[in-house]
C-alpha cells in the first residue's frame, strides 16, 4: 500500500495530514494488512515529498497495530530521518552511505533494506539481453524485448558514464551496509509496471547484481530466501525444513560457484508438487502466436 502527499500514478491512498495518515493506517489494520509502504521521495523535485509529520504518524500508528512500515526513500538525509522516526525497512538502497548512517543502522539493528538494483545496473550491464537469455525468450513478448533493447541502445555516452559512476557508488554502499551486518533482502519492484523489467527474470538479475556489489553468493541466496521470508512475515517459506511449504527449485549447477546458475533451472516445486513447466511454456507460446498480427 502506497501513501503519497499528492496524487501520483500508482498511489493507493492519498493523505495530506497526520490525521489522514492515522485514519488510513487504522483502516488497513482492520483489513489485516501486515506491511504499509509509503514514499519519501520528490522524484527529482517533480512531486511533493511526504513530510516528517505525516510519515512519523504513519510509522507510529502502524506500530500501534502491529504493522511494519517500509518506505521508498533513497536520499541519505531522508533515510537517516526515517530511521530515527522508527521505520522498519527501506524498500530500495540508499543513494549514499556515510559513517553516521552506519552508526544509526547499528543502533537500530532491526531496520532492513530490500535493494532493487535492476534499474541502476541494467543501464551499464545487460549482456542477457543481446541475445535474449532463453528464460526471457520463453516468457516475454518479442515486442517488449525489442523495446528495452532500443531504449538501452539509445543511451548517450555521457549518460552511460553517469550511470556507471552511480552504480559504482551504490555498490560501495551495499558493501558497507553488508559488512556492518545490516539485514538485506531482495529488491522490490521485481517486475515493475514501467521499464520493461521482465517479471520473474528480474529476480535472477537482482541476485547477480547483489554479488557484483560485493556480497557473496551464499549471502545473496540467504537474503533471497530466509531473510526475505522473515522480512515479509511468511513463516512457512524461506527454508527447506520440516513444517515449511515445499516450494523450491532444482538446479543443474551450483549457485554457490556462480550466482547465475540460478537460471539453470531443472525443476520447480510448489507445495510439494512439480510445476509442469513444459506445458506452461507451450501454452504461453501458443497464446503468443495466436495474439500475433
Amino acid at each position: 500500500v502506497l501513501f503519497r502527499s499528492d496524487n501520483m500514478r500508482h498511489s493507493a491512498t492519498l493523505v495530506t495530514t497526520p490525521d489522514d495518515a492515522r485514519r488510513e493506517v487504522r483502516a488497513l489494520a482492520a483489513r489485516n494488512v501486515k506491511i504499509v509502504k509509503t514514499w519519501v521521495d520528490s522524484r527529482g523535485g517533480t512531486v511533493r515529498k511526504l513530510t516528517p509529520d505525516i510519515y512519523t504518524a504513519i510509522i507510529d500508528e502502524a506500530h500501534k497495530h502491529g504493522m511494519k512500515v517500509a518506505v521508498h526513500a533513497t536520499g541519505l538525509a531522508d533515510v537517516k530521518a526515517l530511521i530515527r522516526a522508527g521505520v522498519d525497512g527501506l524498500a530500495h538502497m540508499v543513494s549514499d552511505v556515510d559513517d553516521e548512517l552506519i552508526a544509526l543502522l547499528k543502533a537500530h539493528p532491526n531496520v532492513y533494506f530490500t535493494l532493487c538494483l535492476g534499474g541502476p545496473r541494467r543501464l551499464v550491464y545487460a549482456p542477457w539481453l543481446n541475445p535474449p537469455h532463453p528464460l526471457i525468450s520463453e516468457s516475454v513478448r518479442p515486442e517488449q524485448i525489442e523495446r528495452l533493447r532500443k531504449r538501452l541502445a539509445g543511451i548517450k555516452v555521457d549518460a552511460f558514464g553517469r550511470a556507471q559512476t552511480a552504480w559504482e557508488k551504490l555498490a560501495r554502499g551495499i558493501a558497507r551496509i553488508n559488512a556492518a551486518g545490516v539485514t538485506i533482502g531482495v529488491g522490490t519492484d521485481g517486475g515493475g509496471q514501467t521499464g520493461d523489467q521482465f517479471v520473474g527474470w528480474t529476480m535472477h538479475t537482482e541476485l547477480e547484481n547483489m554479488v557484483a556489489a560485493g556480497m557473496s553468493p551464499r549471502e545473496v541466496i540467504i537474503a533471497a530466501t530466509r531473510t526475505s521470508a522473515r522480512i515479509t512475515g511468511q513463516d512457512d517459506l524461506g527454508m527447506v525444513a520440516p513444517g515449511k511449504s515445499a516450494d523450491f527449485v532444482v538446479l543443474d549447477a551450483n549457485p554457490l560457484d556462480d550466482i547465475t546458475n540460478t537460471r539453470r533451472i531443472h525443476k520447480v516445486f510448489l507445495r510439494g508438487r512439480e510445476v509442469p513447466r513444459d506445458a506452461f511454456k507451450a501454452a504461453w507460446q501458443a497464446g503468443r502466436s495466436a495474439a500475433a498480427p
